[in-house]
């Protein structure tokens, strides 16, 4: 099922983040990489309220299995992407896709005309996969970390109907 976010999901989400970027991204960064990019997981309110208060601001949409969120996309009015994360145990299950065609839909409904990303070595295929192209790298550091993504975008043809 894919819907959007509701409160409670926020735990699942920012524990999918942590996750997917420490586990599904090992081939293409490094560890120091990887701890910039995800610090660690707090047990206290703070790390809970801080990915509330984002998950209320940017309203992901998420897929759900069973009563589990297993991966979100942020989507913002303006047709960027921010986030795009699957739980590693739900990875290429095709959970992801199905949300973003949910983007798709969602985009040509606001009659937008082209998507855009900022995106990981790791999800650049995936991202190729729904029409996205890159337009260039985009070399830059996390917390004094260099880390190299990919600047990408996607023109969308308007619907028939």
């Amino acid at each position: 099922m894919i819907r959007k976010y509701q409160a409670g999901d926020e735990i699942e989400i920012g524990q999918i983040y942590y996750d997917a970027v420490h586990e599904l991204t090992r081939d293409d960064y490094s560890e120091e990489q990887r701890k910039a990019w995800a610090t660690p997981i707090d047990s206290d309110a703070a790390w809970a309220t801080k990915w509330r208060k984002r998950c209320e601001l940017k309203q992901p949409w998420v897929a759900v299995v069973g009563d589990e969120v297993v991966g979100f996309i942020e989507f913002e009015e303006d047709g960027h992407i921010e986030c795009t994360y699957v739980s590693p145990a739900h990875a290429g299950k095709g959970h992801m896709s199905a949300i973003m065609k949910r983007i798709f839909e969602e985009a040509r409904k606001s009659k937008l005309i082209r998507l855009y990303a900022e995106v990981s070595i790791t999800a650049r295929p995936f991202f190729e996969r729904h029409g996205f192209r890159v337009t260039r790298d985009n070399p830059h550091e996390v917390r004094g970390v260099p880390i190299l993504n990919y600047i990408m975008e996607c023109w969308l043809q308007p619907d028939a109907g």
